[in-house]
């Protein structure tokens, strides 16, 4: 499959996806069918940046995209912003190219990302602890290119960046693959992570509510008291697994050039499943 085809396939998938999240009374199988989007966006990105002549223009895209999608968010109150996800994994592999070139400015990169990530938490958490508005801090998460509360979280910032690893083995790409979903079901659909927070809390006096929040800001919306281990009805994302078969068909093509499809077609389809969804309501 070309890179086109595939980005055909998530677009369609997330879609799905949507349709479920916005509309009310779609069936809960639509949300399943969603979970092999996510996956396949970001190999493909990571395909595009690693095959682009300009790699700022690629991040600069993102970027901007990244903020109508705050603004947008804001605008409606809520919350879908996969784009931001998708700059912080490119920009982490930014700094790799950097340290694989041995460029001598990769570890100041590397020192600036991290810095920037800890000043930009730091005044995320300021924004907070003074009670500013939700909408607020929809804004100034891409704004600022924060880490914090991400669509997927950290988990798939890592994901990502195993892909661009292993991009070139298929047989890595395909254990690594198989292990991240094993370890997303691990900590979302058991009661591990809350027998873990439990022992820090008791062992290492480290309060149960603050590493839960930690938690949820890092991995986005998940706090331990509530997860369900039910792995149809509780978190499925573990059936991002079968996104794996269509990521192993990539073919090393390009395909038919769409260059702005996603980035027209994303915010657009937000928009339009907000409002049916508010006229299916009334």
């Amino acid at each position: 499959m070309t890179t086109t085809m595939l980005k055909i396939v998530a677009l369609v998938t997330m879609l799905i996806d949507h349709i479920w999240a916005f509309i009310p009374g779609t069936p809960y199988y639509f949300h399943w069918i969603g979970r092999i989007s996510a996956p396949i966006f970001m190999f493909c990105c990571i395909i595009g940046y690693t095959n682009t002549k300009n790699k700022i223009k690629y991040i600069s895209r993102l970027y901007v995209l990244s903020l109508v999608m705050g603004g947008i968010n804001a605008f409606l109150d809520i919350q879908y912003n996969f784009i931001r996800t998708l700059l912080i994994i490119i920009a982490i592999i930014f700094i790799i190219e950097k340290f694989e070139e041995r460029n001598r400015n990769a570890k100041r990169a590397l020192i600036t990302f991290v810095l920037w990530q800890i000043v930009s938490s730091l005044i995320i958490m300021q924004l907070q602890y003074l009670g500013v508005s939700d909408k607020i801090l929809i804004i100034m998460l891409p704004v600022l290119s924060n880490i914090l509360m991400l669509d997927g979280g950290m988990f798939f910032v890592l994901m990502g960046v195993l892909m661009y690893i292993f991009r070139n083995s298929k047989k890595n790409l395909l254990i690594t693959y198989i292990l991240l979903t094993v370890l997303n079901m691990l900590i979302y659909n058991t009661k591990i992570l809350k027998v873990v927070f439990h022992i820090l809390e008791k062992n290492i006096k480290i309060p149960f509510t603050l590493l839960s929040i930690l938690f949820e800001s890092v991995f986005f919306g998940v706090l331990p008291a509530f997860m369900k281990t039910d792995l149809l009805y509780g978190d499925p994302q573990w059936m991002m697994i079968f996104a794996l078969p269509f990521i192993l068909m990539y073919n090393g093509e390009k395909g038919r050039e769409l260059k702005y499809l996603f980035y027209v077609f994303y915010p657009v389809h937000i928009i339009i499943l907000y409002y049916l969804g508010i006229a299916f309501i009334k």
